[in-house]
């Protein structure tokens, strides 16, 4: 087993640039080990590149093998939980993917049958992603968790507007959750229900988590 490596703030020692380096050293025309080390930004040490270098290919190596384990095999249970769960608290798909040991297209596949509101990196503030009809309704229940396109979090319902507006019907008052937590006012069809994941046993964080 590789020695593990320990990271300074200042070091690049992510896995493309490591596996980048490797490549460079591996090539026809291969860099010098003290040029890798600049590359990586880590004090010219032959030893401690080894180590690097070393856990990179044993990572590699284990991940390689866990997803040919995996390749062909449905999703349990368990894995349908996990990947909504982490997409929902906002990783990354490819990121999920990576630490679960199957394909982007593995977990995007769990996103679309499961009916799970999709985060997308074209909306924004000002250009919400639209819901599926399945998770749409005009009501809601006071401490619901919901899921807020236009935050691309969950939220937590905390009032509804007294009087329907007339050209957004329905309103409410919302705790959006996360980091950037704070109330927000979003009409009906910009929140989506989050029931049937609850159902399937995902656990999703915030609810009924909101000051008064």
């Amino acid at each position: 087993m590789a020695k593990r490596v320990k990271v300074k703030d200042s070091e690049k020692l992510d896995d493309n640039n490591v596996k980048y380096v490797i490549e460079l050293l591996e090539s026809d025309k291969p860099i010098t080990k003290k040029e890798a080390c600049g590359i990586l930004r880590i004090s010219y040490n032959t030893t401690r590149l080894g180590n690097i270098i070393a856990g990179y290919k044993e990572r590699a190596e284990t991940e390689a093998r866990l997803r040919a384990k995996n390749r062909g095999k449905s999703a349990t249970d368990g894995e349908v939980v996990r990947a909504i769960e982490e997409y929902l608290n906002g990783d990354a798909i490819s990121e999920i993917a990576k630490y679960m040991y199957r394909s982007s297209s593995f977990i995007k596949g769990i996103i679309k049958k499961f009916n799970v509101p999709v985060r997308s990196s074209n909306s924004d503030y000002f250009s919400p992603e639209l819901l599926p009809d399945s998770v749409l309704s005009e009501d809601f229940e006071l401490g619901e968790l919901v899921w807020s396109a236009r935050y691309n979090n969950t939220a937590t319902i905390s009032k509804q507007q007294e009087e329907p507006h007339p050209i957004h019907g329905n309103c409410y008052r919302i705790w959006v959750n996360g980091k950037d937590c704070k109330f927000a006012y979003q009409p009906w069809y910009e929140l989506g229900k989050l029931e049937h994941l609850q159902n399937l046993g995902v656990k999703l964080n915030g609810k009924g988590s909101f000051p008064n």
